[in-house]
């Protein structure tokens, strides 16, 4: 089953040299996730993908999930295209980020937890 769902979603691969791009989810399932994103990686390009959520407990913390998985299609090659990731969600690396209220967006500040019981 797929749940329609928009998240920030950070795509990174190595076909030679390294890629990060940013996008959003169109789609969520628990093997699998489909990305609209202005550049994305070539099928059969392994990826991790990391998704920002809010943290269900507090409006100042968005907790970080990791999926590591294989591009195994594009869906639209226009800009921006999607593209589709069979994958993993690794519960053990779930990153809780602690937002500072910033005195002005220069001095932004984020504090981690890593490893947070949800």
């Amino acid at each position: 089953m797929r749940y329609r769902l928009r998240l920030p979603a950070i795509t990174r691969w190595n076909d030679g040299a390294e890629h990060t791009e940013g996008g959003f989810t169109v789609n969520i399932a628990l093997r699998g996730i489909l990305i609209q994103s202005n550049k994305y990686p070539p099928v059969g390009s392994n990826v991790c993908v990391e998704l920002v959520l809010p943290a269900p407990d507090s409006e100042k913390e968005e907790i970080l999930i990791e999926c590591v998985g294989r591009v195994v299609r594009v869906a639209d090659q226009r800009s921006p295209g999607a593209f589709g990731v069979h994958g993993v969600f690794n519960e053990d690396l779930l990153t809780r980020f602690v937002w500072k209220q910033p005195k002005s967006f220069d001095n932004a500040e984020i504090l981690l937890k890593s490893h947070d019981t949800l």
